[in-house]
């Protein structure tokens, strides 16, 4: 990029050159021949002085012989014959063009001048013909166009010097773009660019940053996603598993049927809610009854609860349980990690409880254990996603979900262990 940056310029700066230098020497060249003829007639206006008429050829060898005498010259007398002097013997178009009473010059090889010499009355008697080699003007106009190729060749090595400097500039950030651009993905989000001064390349590098902030946010919430769904689908796999073991084991075919269904359309439901989630797509004008989703978690978790030998139970005063503003399948995933976490680090009965609160509704999730005061910044900590060995990624799900419902998730007390999820109510 550098190089045809600089080419460019370059050329450009020989092209004006050319066009503007060609007919700068033309008018240098010409300027000198006119000033080479203008010093002629100078000359000629000087000799004349010194020509008295009527003309006397003695006078003239006198004015030959003189130190400052002028450039050899000719006398025309009338008819275009040479008189006296150097020159065709016929004069030729100036001589005649000059015996109409004006100066008249030509350049056509020569430098000539012709001037008429008048008498008293301004009648032309003779005419007076100087004439000059175009040498001198030949090599005063080379001289000049040596110094214009000169100045050009130095103006030149200033535009290639302004062109390297210019394409360095401008190549620069757009290499450190490129570079940019190639850890889109991979080096997490770009730090935030530098300002270069160019209006273009700054809009394209704070393109890039933003980007780079949305890849990555992408990125994270599809390994989210993924983590997500293979938390939220272990338990509900294992519970199908067990069904179909016991089906092989001779119990009622067509219960265990039934409940194999309806195991996999909470499978389907979880996933597809996962996805709505990880794309922001949760619909924001759901209601659901709290006192429905506990009465709906004890049920399902239940069996297992009974494989360890432990209840789950439903609290009375979670009947008649407000309604809230979010989806079901939402509240569902909540209460699905919350119990999951009871059975695994708690101990004894598990309850479920929903109740009232001012602007909405809350429902508790309880068991008999307890979080050691000694973990630190437990109320920060348990809920970030892969805290510790003892919680994962469920607690930090479950606060996203809720979150994400415009509503909040809370350990409410350490002893007992005690979560709570906040939702708004629904207005009357």
């Amino acid at each position: 990029m550098r190089r045809r940056i600089t080419t460019a310029i370059v050329g450009v700066t020989a092209l004006v050159l050319l066009m503007l230098g060609i007919p700068l020497a033309v008018v240098a060249q010409r300027s000198i021949m006119d000033s080479e003829v203008v010093e002629l007639q100078s000359l000629a206006a000087q000799t004349l002085t010194e020509i008295d008429v009527p003309i006397d050829p003695v006078e003239l060898d006198r004015l030959n012989s003189e130190s400052d005498d002028p450039p050899p010259f000719g006398i025309y007398e009338p008819g275009g014959r040479l008189a006296y002097g150097t020159g065709p013997a016929v004069g030729d178009d100036v001589v005649l063009a000059a015996f109409a009473g004006t100066t008249t010059s030509s350049t056509d090889g020569t430098i000539v001048v012709g001037t008429p010499i008048t008498d008293r009355d301004e009648h032309v008697v003779a005419v007076l013909r100087l004439s000059e080699s175009l040498s001198d003007a030949d090599d005063r106009a080379q001289r000049t166009w040596l110094i214009m190729a000169a100045a050009a060749i130095l103006a030149l090595g200033v535009a290639w010097v302004i062109a390297r400097r210019l394409a360095t500039r401008l190549s620069r950030p757009i290499v450190e773009l490129a570079d940019r651009a190639g850890q889109l993905g991979h080096d997490g989000t770009l730090a935030a660019h530098r300002p270069t001064g160019i209006a273009e390349i700054d809009a394209l590098g704070e393109a890039l940053v933003e980007g780079s902030e949305r890849i990555n946010e992408a990125l994270a919430r599809e390994r989210r996603f993924s983590a997500d769904v293979s938390h939220q689908l272990r338990t509900p796999l294992s519970g199908l598993r067990l069904r179909l073991e016991a089906a092989q084991q001779g119990d009622d075919a067509g219960v265990v049927g039934r409940a194999a269904l309806d195991d996999l359309t909470r499978l389907e439901g979880t996933v597809t809610h996962l996805l709505a989630f990880a794309r922001d797509a949760i619909p924001t004008t759901s209601t659901c009854s709290l006192s429905d989703a506990a009465t709906s978690a004890a049920a399902r978790w239940q069996e297992r609860a009974m494989r360890q030998h432990r209840a789950i139970i439903v609290a009375p005063s979670s009947a008649g349980g407000p309604q809230v503003r979010a989806a079901a399948r939402s509240v569902e995933q909540v209460l699905d990690v919350l119990v999951d976490n009871a059975l695994h680090h708690g101990s004894g009965t598990i309850t479920v409880a929903a109740r009232r609160i001012g602007g909405g509704g809350a429902i508790d999730v309880t068991d008999d254990g307890s979080i050691s005061a000694g973990e630190g910044n437990i109320e920060a900590d348990i809920f970030r996603r892969g805290h510790g060995a003892h919680h994962g990624i469920g607690l930090a799900l479950a606060r996203s979900i809720a979150e994400a419902e415009g509503g909040r998730l809370l350990l409410a007390r350490r002893r007992p262990t005690t979560f709570s999820l906040i939702l708004l109510g629904v207005d009357d």
